[in-house]
């Protein structure tokens, strides 16, 4: 069976908006992994990276950016969570 190698360009975009919100660790498989999919699409994954796909980097994906980025800031700073203030 002869898979497309087409790129989803949403889809990359999301994953360069993850990327660039430091979601993902440096050097990380998920990094890596994230990289390719973004550049090559999902065909380009072999069986590993169709599990790292699968099961560490869609549960990142399918959550939305900026609630992630909050819950990813808070951890920064050691859970740290400023109080609220109403103006």
């Amino acid at each position: 069976m002869v898979r497309g190698k087409t790129v989803d360009h949403e889809l990359s975009a999301l994953i360069r908006d993850v990327i660039a919100a430091e979601l993902l660790a440096p050097n990380s498989v998920e990094l890596r992994t994230a990289e390719t999919v973004a550049q090559r699409g999902l065909a380009a994954l072999d069986d590993g990276g169709r599990r790292v796909w699968e099961t560490r980097l869609l549960p990142i994906l399918s959550k939305p950016l900026g609630e992630q980025i909050a819950i990813a800031s808070i951890i920064r700073r050691g859970g740290y969570v400023p109080r609220k203030i109403d103006f």
